[in-house]
């Protein structure tokens, strides 16, 4: 076999893997003792974008913006949307080309108990590296993982985050 059908053998496997574990996670409506977030950055070559989704499950979600924010704050209310674009300003952080990216804030998006938040960084014409550094609920959940899938024109990486490692750089 060769190294290039290796590699995709192992892309192959780590997105089952992914995927299993997404729905096998997602069947959980209001407890559940694995702490994972998912992160989708892809470039959009058409709108010369950047476009981010991130899906955690909503208790754990909200129960860290009460904490750093409102106690009595759900993320089923509009105004929720302000805190939403702060904490992911201070906890997912993208950086191209050696520049840190300042993203806008889209909007949100509940389905069953996991809540789509979905964000965009314009004006990014060339990307030669992209960093990305994903503390997304780790200063409440110490056994937090964050799962982050990077499709930048015909490159595909994924990154496993946890606590003590939250950054991954793609060169391409």
């Amino acid at each position: 076999m060769s190294i290039n059908n290796t590699r995709i053998m192992q892309i192959v496997k780590l997105k089952v893997i992914i995927m299993v574990l997404f729905v096998s996670l997602s069947s959980f409506k209001s407890l559940h003792k694995y702490y994972v977030s998912v992160t989708d950055i892809e470039y959009a070559s058409e709108t010369k974008s950047l476009q981010i989704i991130s899906r955690l499950f909503v208790d754990d979600f909200e129960k860290v913006l009460q904490e750093r924010y409102i106690d009595t704050l759900s993320l089923d209310n509009n105004s929720a949307d302000v805190y939403i674009e702060k904490y992911f300003a201070k906890k997912l952080q993208v950086t191209v080309n050696k520049e840190l990216k300042q993203f806008n804030f889209i909007g949100k998006e509940i389905d069953g108990d996991m809540v789509h938040c979905y964000f965009e960084i314009e004006e990014i014409s060339n990307i030669e590296t992209i960093n990305v550094t994903n503390k997304l609920l780790f200063d409440t959940y110490k056994s937090q993982q964050n799962i982050t899938h990077l499709k930048i024109n015909d490159k595909k990486k994924s990154f496993l985050f946890i606590k003590d490692k939250s950054s991954g750089l793609l060169k391409l």
